[in-house]
């Protein structure tokens, strides 16, 4: 039987968490981006029940301190890591002074102890109650841990002089990608729904796990596992067991609870006699329902070797050893303006997202990729952004705002729901966007609600209060500046800078006051935002809930015309333009971006404008992402441009990318396509940031593509593959020979069963996703096909004709009634492995 020592709980602590309640969808309507998860009150009785105990293991005991009052004096702290250095030495940097106050060259450093060993020891206060640190390994090209899951010790419980033995496994950006909002809230954690949340491990914050708890006698060890386990299913739980009695001695009913830290780390902790080292364990997970739903298949060994023999307190930190093959998850990538429901006026809505995600949930997609949906204006190009926060007004849905009022506020809405009606069926038939047209049409009834409701009805709003103070930070500003947009009728080109209007941003507070001359304007900019938050939400929402993440795109850059260039000049080089090399060269009219400015205040534009996307988003896609490194700029007046910096790319890519990455939980995909420079492969490798292979573009094999890749068969700026085998026929033979018949003629067209190989080969592969375009996906079934390739063309790089009037040539309606289509495609991704988490 367990020792007493060992048996020691904070239950009445535990039940404090859960007699807290957090309600999701209410508590953060603005922001759902990383927070500490409670035990929510509609589970509280099944935890309740486990705290009881019977056949499911109890989750008492856990180490929770009641308080947490640190202690006087220090703690001698042992750190050892088994890792391979070919030159250069390892370092442990965190905020505090005792790790170097986060800078790398005053951290202490690990000595070698023969082999792949390193140890070092550092003195710490006891007064810090929580030391975080991360491995650095110094060498010509310095390497990271993965920054997404934290390491930290907690020192609540020790006295002073206190060893404690950390024993750590160095944390690879490979599979902490699978710590990122991407799966935690959507693929695997299913929206953080309560019922699910109920049956999982307890949230604990990292500094109230205490060593107390444990009570160690002169002959005992208190162990404490930490793992890092992100790929579980929701509603599922992490549990260690193993030999020794305060483990269970491998009893599935007596296994031992774990904290959730977050970000995919659990902690558990017992007290074990030092005569029973070392002793074997194995992690495991077990269901809402108590049945083990995946174990270790090899056991672990604990040891004592090299630790100091009056350590008391070892901490193991290690991640869990899944017993299938790495996770991988398929996607589909398709415009919002190209969505057609039966309910979308004339272009794809937001609200048309959720019946993009009920036919993935019949297919078995786990993700959708989107292009920019910020506010372009009249450019239908929606690289051509002039708010890098502000969302595209073709995108609201009318009836929908209509709705809103009438059920909240009894408002009489029959004449603009009738109107908005009407434009469903005026506008819906259209097989290509008509952007002026639809702008035109929404803008007209959009002010028609507006007027239906009211100026003063919209202000009194609590719920649109609340979004605007949350907001105030950029709608405000954008609000000026769609106000003098329209008064500046010969300098509101994307080309001409909003710097040399006859208002500056400084001057927001009077444009946007009430009672001002422009005040109405103001409101209904508002308004038109906080529809499309509303709408745009809800669909995020319903996808996570669906278990289906939401992927957006982050342009390169912002127009000269532009609330952000208007609202923060000096973040940008006005006097260049951006571009690319080439005969003729590329002008892309925006400016590039001024780093040096950016990082002065810890890149504070880039960390607003993405816990923005946060909102909506639980990954998103990096156009160009070797802007990062190098940018060509190009002089505004005049051609001859040069790549800026030429040299030290590294650091410059690092510096970039690491200043974003830590400004969201999102997963970060680049796109580096083109020229790319060899140093932009290992920096994308090393922050955890997934690069993309179009198949054509490749050696083609992927199942051989490294994880950290998005595979893809086609992208909106290439052809579709059936448009692609018709247009480079030569290109389209050595394809066919090398990866599909070799030996075997060629067909034309192709038929559906050469779509579908090339589909197979990207649910076969060995990167972390696949993301087709849904017009490669429905090729595969010779039926469902449009009638002209040509037409599922989204873009032309280089043109403008023809581009960004795709509409999807069958509506989403009809994709979810084609039930054999479906099931092929969810066969497929099951036969392949895709989203199988154990």
């Amino acid at each position: 039987m367990k020792s007493p020592t060992a048996s020691i709980c904070a239950t009445a602590f535990l039940v404090t968490i859960l007699s807290a309640t957090v309600q999701i969808a209410d508590a953060d309507r603005f922001s759902l981006g990383n927070r500490p998860r409670l035990v929510l009150n509609p589970g509280k009785s099944l935890v309740l029940n486990r705290l009881r105990g019977g056949g499911i293991p109890s989750f008492s005991g856990l180490p929770i301190a009641e308080k947490s009052e640190p202690s006087s004096g220090t703690a001698s702290i042992k750190l050892s890591l088994n890792y391979k250095v070919d030159g250069g030495v390892i370092v442990a940097v965190g905020p505090s002074s005792a790790f170097g106050n986060g800078d790398i060259h005053k951290a202490p450093k690990l000595q070698q102890k023969g082999g792949e060993r390193w140890e070092a020891v550092v003195q710490v206060p006891l007064s810090d109650a929580l030391v975080k640190y991360q491995y650095v390994v110094l060498s010509k090209t310095h390497r990271y841990e993965a920054r997404i899951a934290e390491r930290s010790v907690s020192l609540l419980g020790l006295s002073d002089g206190a060893k404690v033995d950390v024993q750590d496994a160095f944390r690879s950006p490979r599979p902490a990608v699978l710590a990122t909002s991407c799966f935690t809230r959507a693929i695997f954690g299913r929206g953080l729904q309560a019922a699910n949340v109920a049956t999982e491990n307890p949230a604990v914050p990292s500094d109230k796990l205490t060593w107390s708890a444990g009570a160690a006698g002169s002959d005992d060890v208190v162990f404490r596992f930490v793992v890092f386990a992100p790929r579980k299913e929701a509603g599922h739980s992490i549990w260690v067991t193993g030999k020794p009695a305060a483990l269970g001695a491998w009893e599935p009913s007596k296994m031992v609870p774990m904290a959730s830290l977050g970000s995919g780390l659990y902690a558990g902790q017992v007290t074990v006699a030092r005569k029973d080292f070392p002793f074997e364990y194995k992690y495991a997970v077990l269901d809402a329902a108590g049945a083990e739903a995946a174990k270790e298949k090899d056991a672990r060994k604990a040891a004592l070797d090299g630790a100091d023999p009056a350590a008391k307190f070892v901490v193991r930190d290690e991640a869990f050893n899944y017993p299938t093959g790495a996770f991988k998850a398929f996607g589909m990538a398709i415009p919002v303006s190209g969505i057609k429901t039966g309910d979308s006026t004339g272009i794809g809505e937001f609200l048309d997202l959720k019946k993009v995600v009920d036919w993935c949930t019949k297919t078995g997609l786990q993700l959708i990729q989107i292009l920019p949906i910020n506010d372009s204006g009249e450019d239908p190009s929606p690289y051509s952004a002039s708010s890098s926060f502000a969302l595209h007004p073709c995108y609201v849905r009318p009836s929908a705002v209509c709705d809103y009022y009438k059920s909240k506020f009894g408002t009489d809405m029959a004449g603009p729901a009738g109107w908005a009606k009407s434009l469903v069926e005026k506008l819906n038939g259209n097989w290509k966007i008509d952007h002026p047209k639809v702008l035109d049409e929404k803008r007209k009834i959009i002010d028609a609600i507006f007027d239906t409701v009211g100026q003063a009805k919209v202000l009194e709003d609590p719920e649109f209060q609340a979004w605007l103070q949350h907001s105030e930070s950029w709608v405000k500003t954008y609000a000026a500046f769609k106000v003098q947009l329209g008064k500046e009728k010969n300098c509101n080109n994307k080309w001409f800078d909003a710097t040399t209007w006859g208002k500056r941003a400084t001057e927001t507070a009077t444009m946007v006051a009430p009672g001002g001359p422009d005040y109405g304007t103001v409101v209904r900019t508002y308004f038109v935002q906080y529809h499309l938050h509303l709408q745009l939400l809800e669909a995020s929402k319903y996808a996570e809930t669906h278990g289906i993440a939401l992927k957006g795109d982050l342009p390169i850059g912002v127009t000269r015309c532009s609330s952000d260039v208007w609202a923060e000049p000096n973040l940008f080089k006005l006097d260049r333009n951006a571009g690319a090399p080439g005969n003729p060269e590329q002008n892309w009219g925006f400016p590039p971006y001024n780093w040096d400015q950016m990082h002065r205040d810890g890149c504070s534009w880039w960390r607003r404008r993405l816990a923005h996307m946060e909102q909506y988003f639980h990954a998103y896609r990096i156009d160009h992402v070797l802007g990062f490194f190098r940018m060509w700029e190009i002089p505004k007046n005049g051609g001859g441009g040069q790549y800026v910096p030429s040299g030290g790319l590294r650091e410059q890519g690092l510096k970039n990318l690491r200043a974003i990455q830590t400004a969201s939980n999102m997963l970060i995909c680049g796109e580096d396509l083109g020229n790319v420079p060899p140093e932009v492969g290992p920096v994308l490798v090393e922050l955890g940031i997934c690069g993309l292979k179009i198949q054509r573009w490749c050696d083609g094999k992927t199942w051989e593509y490294p994880y950290l890749n998005v595979a893809a068969s086609s992208c909106h700026d290439c052809s579709p593959c059936r448009l692609w085998w018709n247009e480079n026929w030569g290109e389209a033979e050595a394809f066919f020979g090398r990866l599909i018949g070799p030996g075997q003629q060629c067909p034309g067209g192709p038929p559906d069963w050469v779509s579908q190989k090339i589909i197979k080969m990207h649910a076969d592969t060995s990167a972390l996703l696949s993301v087709c375009p849904i017009q490669d996906l429905v090729d595969m079934w010779g039926g469902l096909r449009s009638q002209n390739p040509k037409g599922d063309l989204i873009n032309k790089p280089g043109s403008t004709d023809g581009c960004w009037i795709w509409r999807m040539h069958k509506s989403m309606e009809d994709l979810i009634k084609e039930d054999k289509y479906n099931d092929f495609v969810r066969n497929m991704l099951k036969s392949s492995n895709c989203g199988r988490v154990y």
